[in-house]
């Protein structure tokens, strides 16, 4: 009887494999115990490095999407993926928006400018300062 359990199991396990889903590695959230998905966790980062270069260190702007939604492309994530869509958004809020936005993380609170201005002095100090992030900004994805 062992036997015959035991035969059935093996026999069992292609099936199982053959329809088991492959992981979606295009997004940006992860269930316990999943390992986690490393090459977009640094994207906020970079966008709001990318933006801050602008609007405080006046670096001359250059369009976020090419940039960053390319790198998620060449990932092979397209438009239809959850990261795809969560780094659009993202990009769409940052365009147009000034640094009360970017400093502001709940838009219903208001910063004064002096707060605004502090809350950009010290992101770029924290992310290496203005010419780092001049560099940055500048360098072509991939260096």
């Amino acid at each position: 009887m062992l036997r015959y359990l035991c035969g059935v199991l093996l026999a069992s396990v292609p099936l199982v494999a053959a329809n088991a889903e492959s992981a979606n590695f295009c997004r940006n959230s992860f269930n316990p115990n999943e390992a986690v998905e490393s090459r977009f966790m640094g994207l906020e980062y970079a966008l709001t490095a990318h933006v801050l270069a602008e609007k405080y260190c006046g670096a001359e702007p250059r369009p976020l999407r090419p940039r960053f939604l390319g790198y998620i492309e060449k990932q092979g994530c397209d438009s239809g993926t959850e990261i795809y869509k969560e780094v659009e958004a993202a990009i769409e809020k940052m365009e147009d928006a000034g640094l009360n936005l970017l400093a502001q993380e709940n838009p219903k609170l208001t910063m004064s400018d002096e707060q605004v201005q502090e809350w950009a002095s010290t992101a770029t100090k924290e992310l290496g300062g203005c010419d780092a992030l001049k560099k940055a900004h500048d360098a072509e994805i991939g260096q």
